[in-house]
C-alpha cells in the first residue's frame, strides 16, 4: 500500500511534461510486477483530496485500470470530504493513514479492481466493471 503526498498549491499545467511522473510510474510498475493485493492512497489538497496535477492524476487513473485502487483524502486531519469520483474512492474525512487501513481492509475483502487489457485504453465494458467495483469500496468508505 503506498500514501502518495500529491497537493501543491498551484496546478502543474505548464509541467504536463511526463518526467513529473517518474515516481509514480515506477511505484505503479512495482506494484504490478509483485502482484499481491495493492493500491494507493492519495493525499491531496486539503479539505477534498484534490491533486494539483492532472499529469500525475493520469498515471493513478492508470493504475485503477491495471486493477489498483485509490483513494483521495486530505492532508493531515481535513476535517472536510473528499469529493466523490466514479473511479477515484472519496475517503471523505478520514486521514490518509486511516484511509490506508480501510483500504487494506477492502482489498481482503473484495480483491483487486478488475483490470484492464490495456490500462491506457480500457474498453467500456471494462470501464463499467471497474465502476461497479469501486462503488462496492465506497459503500464501505461511506460508512467510516
Amino acid at each position: 500500500m503506498a500514501i502518495v503526498k500529491d497537493g501543491g498549491f498551484y496546478a502543474e499545467e505548464y509541467l504536463d511534461d511526463p518526467a513529473v511522473t517518474a515516481d509514480l510510474v515506477a511505484l505503479l510498475a512495482r506494484k504490478l510486477e509483485t502482484n499481491r493485493l495493492a493500491g494507493f492512497v492519495i493525499e491531496g489538497t486539503t479539505p477534498y483530496g484534490k491533486m494539483t496535477s492532472s499529469v500525475r492524476q493520469r498515471v493513478l487513473r492508470k493504475a485503477i485500470h491495471s486493477g489498483l485502487p485509490a483513494v483521495r483524502v486530505g492532508r493531515g486531519n481535513p476535517e472536510g470530504f473528499a469529493d466523490p469520483d466514479e473511479y477515484f474512492i472519496a475517503g471523505s474525512n478520514l486521514t490518509a493513514t486511516k484511509a490506508r487501513m480501510l483500504l487494506m481492509a477492502c482489498l481482503l475483502k473484495f480483491g483487486s479492481l478488475p483490470p484492464a487489457k490495456n490500462p491506457d485504453k480500457p474498453t467500456p465494458a471494462e470501464l463499467s466493471s471497474i465502476r461497479t467495483a469501486v462503488a462496492a469500496y465506497q459503500k464501505i468508505f461511506d460508512t467510516h
